[in-house]
């Protein structure tokens, strides 16, 4: 029996004050574990790692009282991400074989092929900005429940990376040649489609305030590029150019983006509501990145009407800027 002068014995998840209740494995694994916020790194005050950290999370303009506040809506732990994902990579995996195995790239339209090669293939080079933009989140966050997500999101960033050059590598008519990646390249740095989105990633990527950094690369570029790829290159114009594969392994990956804004939307709405004065911070990055978002989705969105079978360029940026503004205004007010 318990003495009434001696205080209840602590258990090891005692810190996490879920009363009397066991933590949930998520709890567990993603509460509370930055040593660095806010007490700071076992480092001298003048060390410039810590007066980053110092300039960039924790001076950034958007501030909360509980950070630990925010969960995950798909309450995600590692154990539970590397086994949907390895379901997910087996269902791509089997359509890369099938690829392989029937000759299908033998059968699609050459003009089609062309297309890709000159417009999906070098999709790779901006997919690799939005992974170091999530790594970048994921470093600076103040939260861990914060930076297990963004640091979630990078691997899939990743996994999208790996299956755009593998297709890039199965239509190559011969091995991959130098001339063809650097013409690849090329595409990305000087193609006048390109360009506005080159500029809106690269400036991304000096947006230090690691806030900032979090609006622009998640409520800003992918939500505009995720559903412009994933659903409408590699979607509906793949299928209307007789390109279903392309179609099955595009909606694997956009189920990732449907995940990487649904926990955008809960951090967005979990600021607000902790400190209303998050609403006009948020705004504000909001109204100063999406000029340059909207100049990127529409020049990059004029490639639709290229391919063999074209889509209506103007139809496709409408459909994703309404859907764009939808959400984010469904996050801020609530």
């Amino acid at each position: 029996m318990t003495r009434p002068d001696r205080p209840p014995a602590r258990k090891t998840y005692t810190r996490l004050q879920t009363g009397r209740r066991i933590p949930t494995e998520y709890e567990l694994t993603s509460t509370d574990l930055h040593y660095n916020y806010p007490r700071r790194f076992e480092l001298p005050a003048n060390n410039p790692v810590v007066d980053w950290y110092h300039r960039y999370r924790e001076g950034s303009a958007l501030q909360a009282h509980d950070w630990e506040g925010f969960a995950d809506p798909r309450s995600t732990t590692y154990r539970m991400y590397t086994q949907l994902q390895d379901g997910r990579e087996d269902v791509i995996d089997g359509l890369l074989r099938e690829v392989d195995d029937t000759g299908y790239d033998a059968r699609l339209d050459d003009e089609w092929v062309a297309f890709l090669d000159r417009w999906y293939s070098p999709l790779r080079f901006p997919v690799h900005g939005l992974q170091m933009l999530a790594a970048y989140v994921a470093q600076l966050a103040p939260s861990s429940r914060i930076t297990s997500c963004a640091a979630f999101q990078t691997g899939d960033e990743m996994r999208r990376i790996q299956r755009i050059a593998y297709r890039t590598v199965q239509l190559a008519t011969a091995p991959l040649s130098d001339e063809a990646v650097a013409r690849q390249r090329a595409a990305w740095e000087d193609a006048a489609a390109f360009q506005p989105l080159r500029e809106l990633v690269e400036r991304a990527l000096v947006a230090y305030d690691w806030g900032e950094s979090f609006i622009v690369t998640n409520a800003v570029v992918k939500p505009r590029l995720d559903r412009l790829v994933n659903q409408h290159v590699a979607g509906t114009l793949a299928t209307a150019n007789g390109d279903p594969i392309l179609a099955s392994i595009h909606f694997s990956l956009d189920e990732d983006a449907h995940w990487h804004r649904q926990w955008t939307a809960a951090l967005i709405r979990h600021a607000v509501a902790d400190d209303a004065a998050n609403a006009e911070v948020l705004s504000g990055w909001i109204e100063k990145w999406t000029p340059l978002a909207s100049e990127a989705l529409a020049a990059l969105a004029g490639v639709t009407a290229e391919a063999p079978v074209p889509l209506d360029p103007s139809a496709v940026t409408a459909g994703i800027e309404d859907a764009v503004s939808r959400e984010v205004d469904a996050a801020l007010t609530r």
